[in-house]
């Protein structure tokens, strides 16, 4: 089904958002809707649309990112892309080194999405004089997981540090840069905004309101840069117009949702940064 099709599920009432109130609850309500299984764009748009708040909406254009930016990924389970560093110097950064004895990963990432409840990581690792991309799962020997205490910025998902120590690396989980996706860049806020525009809608139908022109916009906007598969600095331009839009359908959404559901308004609030979470990076890549 494409996006079109998922939109009218939200205009006839057949899509509704699921109380998912921790992570575990969340990672519950995706394998129940087996979401993990539709494309990318299908994924961040359902998972969106079930999300009962900002925490699970990027975490579904996250997911959704991972399958289309690294084609590799396993289709079960939960994703993160590790590439944040350790900024203080206190935690070596990460290494992949390549010996006639086998392949091994050794040294730390600063931040893990969903650290609790992850089950693949790709991780970008420095190789000699070049990156290297290696999915690593959550069980395997020498990778060790921990989450923050407290996150100040989308709290209900874990958010966590991760340890690589001599990890083995078989040939078969080493990727380059032309592994990955022609539009990678883009990827990710393309996939989160459009999870977004889905959660907007269909709180807005939630809650008996009108799906305005505005609040409909973002998610046409994706539609067409899905279906007229767009890449390169078309994409990008077509991703920062996709952000524009959403930017727009998020302060009407904000003035209706104040007046529906205090509740629903105070995390909105509190986590309505996530909307203009890539203006800037945009606006940069596209002048």
């Amino acid at each position: 089904m494409g996006i079109d099709g998922w939109l009218e599920r939200i205009e006839s009432g057949s899509i509704a958002p699921v109380i998912s109130d921790t992570e575990a609850a969340w990672r519950d309500t995706w394998l129940k809707y087996k979401v993990d299984e539709l494309d990318s764009a299908s994924m961040a748009f359902v998972g969106g649309a079930l999300a009962d708040r900002l925490a699970w909406v990027f975490h579904s254009g996250y997911q959704a990112m991972m399958h289309r930016a690294f084609p590799f990924c396993p289709k079960g389970g939960w994703t993160s892309y590790l590439v944040a560093e350790d900024r203080s110097g206190a935690y070596p950064a990460t290494v992949l080194e390549k010996t006639t004895e086998g392949n091994r990963l050794s040294g730390y990432k600063s931040w893990v999405a969903a650290s609790d409840h992850v089950d693949h990581m790709v991780v970008r690792s420095f190789c000699e004089d070049h990156n290297e991309y290696v999915l690593v799962e959550r069980e395997a020997q020498g990778v060790g997981l921990s989450s923050r205490e407290s996150p100040g910025f989308l709290p209900e998902l874990s958010q966590g540090f991760a340890a690589f120590d001599n990890v083995a690396v078989s040939e078969e989980q080493l990727f380059s840069q032309e592994d990955l996706s022609s539009n990678f860049l883009g990827e990710e806020p393309y996939h989160v905004l459009l999870a977004l525009a889905a959660y907007m809608a269909t709180q807005t139908a939630t809650y008996g309101g009108p799906l305005t022109a505005e609040i409909v916009a973002p998610i046409h906007l994706a539609r067409q840069l899905a279906e007229k598969k767009v890449k390169g600095d078309k994409f990008m331009k077509g991703v920062a117009l996709l952000d524009k839009a959403t930017t727009r359908a998020a302060f009407q959404f904000g003035q209706f949702i104040e007046r529906e559901n205090k509740e629903l308004f105070l995390r909105w609030e509190r986590d309505k940064r996530l909307v203009e979470m890539f203006t800037r990076g945009l606006e940069k890549r596209t002048k």
